[in-house]
């Protein structure tokens, strides 16, 4: 076989540049670390490499809403603990309000404590997160959570009906607040005062124990509200009638109303187009829609009737459902009458009924409280567990990682080392073979 002088020297250069080609993609792996410098390398090992990234920060992402979460359920616990220190106080003062020695003067400067702490505990129910998020809203979180009604001078419920959760790890997820309709809303009442369904807000019965020592005992509006939040109004084909003491208010929605103001507006319309604007009305209650009487005393009632099913799901109303007025246990007669010293028992007594209830609502306010601290105490622990499991996670998932992709340094520098030796022996065979000529034996 005949091999010509130029080919000999192109088989040695093509040996000297597969030897270099060899070198560099090993000189490069040692500068990066890695073992595949492209996906055609290993298309398989760059697949799963992409994968456990992928995982990786995933789950990096739950470790950082774990960090989130933790953040606002330590945020939401010391308001809930502080808000026990406010209803613990306002029980001593009710106790203290008891002692019948006490005067007119007395009550009243008890009074002013008690409106402090309604106040507060409002403060403490519109608590923000770092993020300037209001924590007992749920999903309604840039909405303060209470706000005084100026019609009724009662704070009512703003935030929304679901609360917010985070994903903490791939089937778990963990609510990051409460919701404050949970919290200071539906507490268990003895009251006279309470809702249909048995409950009253904490506001409403810290309100009642600081009209009491103000001797406050007025007969008040009948008044009956949905439990259906009507924040985005409600659409057309709700069809009721409203029944007070003082007659009845035939109401026919045949619009949609995308807003709760624009819907009272409506049925006030109504009512009044049929003569009864004296005797009855429909209001806002943050985002639900609630009837009043406007009579008083222990006649003064409001109720549903015949209405159609859509709007009893809608707005959370019952049919026939009525209410009486929030009176107190003694007509209005009683308080009218000319012998004081009659006068002064009967009221003495509405007093300690009224705070005697007050007190036994303020026990179930501190035990749902508690449940709420509860609850955030075990949402803490299992924050801490998922945290733990993650943690493994991203160290075993980084661990076979590391076998996928990482560069054996010391195979390597081995490799690189044998390389060397390789492109240098090609190199003197090339020398030797561009020495050989017929002239050096002619």
């Amino acid at each position: 076989m005949r091999i010509s002088t130029a080919w000999a020297q192109q088989l040695g250069v093509n040996a000297m540049q597969a030897q270099q080609a060899k070198m560099s993609k090993t000189q490069m792996q040692l500068s990066s670390g890695l073992k595949q410098l492209s996906p055609s390398d290993d298309p398989s090992a760059a697949a799963r490499v992409l994968d456990l990234e992928k995982s990786i920060e995933k789950t990096s992402q739950y470790q950082a809403n774990i960090f989130a979460t933790r953040g606002r359920l330590n945020i939401e616990e010391s308001a809930l603990e502080s808000s026990e220190n406010v209803i613990i106080r306002a029980k001593e003062l009710t106790v203290q309000a008891l002692n019948g020695t006490l005067n007119a003067s007395d009550r009243l400067a008890i009074k002013q404590e008690v409106d402090q702490l309604i106040q507060e505990l409002a403060g403490l129910a519109n608590t923000k997160n770092a993020n300037g998020e209001f924590i007992f809203s749920g999903d309604l979180s840039n909405e303060p959570t209470y706000a005084m009604d100026p019609d009724t001078g009662k704070y009512v419920y703003q935030g929304g009906v679901h609360q917010r959760a985070l994903s903490i790890g791939p089937e778990r997820q963990v609510a990051d607040g409460d919701l404050g309709s949970n919290v200071f809303e539906n507490i268990a009442s003895v009251s006279r005062y309470k809702n249909e369904d048995g409950k009253r807000s904490i506001f409403n019965t810290l309100q009642a124990l600081s009209d009491s020592l103000a001797g406050d005992f007025k007969p008040q509006q009948a008044t009956i509200t949905g439990d259906r939040f009507l924040r985005y109004g409600l659409a057309a084909g709700s069809s009721f009638d409203l029944v007070s003491d003082g007659g009845t208010a035939s109401i026919a929605l045949t619009a949609e109303f995308t807003d709760l103001d624009a819907l009272v507006t409506e049925i006030n319309s109504q009512i009044e187009a049929q003569g009864m604007k004296d005797n009855m009305q429909a209001r806002t209650n943050g985002n639900k829609v609630e009837f009043v009487s406007l009579t008083t005393g222990i006649n003064s009632t409001i109720k549903i009737q015949d209405a159609n099913a859509f709007f009893l799901d809608n707005a959370g109303f019952e049919q026939g459902q009525s209410n009486v007025a929030d009176n107190v246990f003694l007509n209005e007669d009683d308080l009218r009458l000319n012998n004081p010293e009659i006068r002064r028992f009967s009221t003495e007594e509405v007093y300690n009924a009224n705070l005697g209830n007050v007190l036994t609502d303020l026990d179930s306010a501190l035990d749902s409280f508690l449940q709420a601290r509860t609850s955030v105490g075990a949402r803490l622990r299992a924050l801490d567990d998922q945290e733990s499991q993650n943690d493994k996670f991203i160290i075993d998932t980084r661990s076979t990682l590391s076998a996928t992709q990482d560069l054996d340094y010391a195979e390597a520098i081995s490799r690189f080392n044998l390389q060397q030796m390789s492109l240098q022996a090609a190199q003197q065979a090339f020398s030797q073979v561009q020495r050989l000529s017929l002239f050096n034996y002619l």
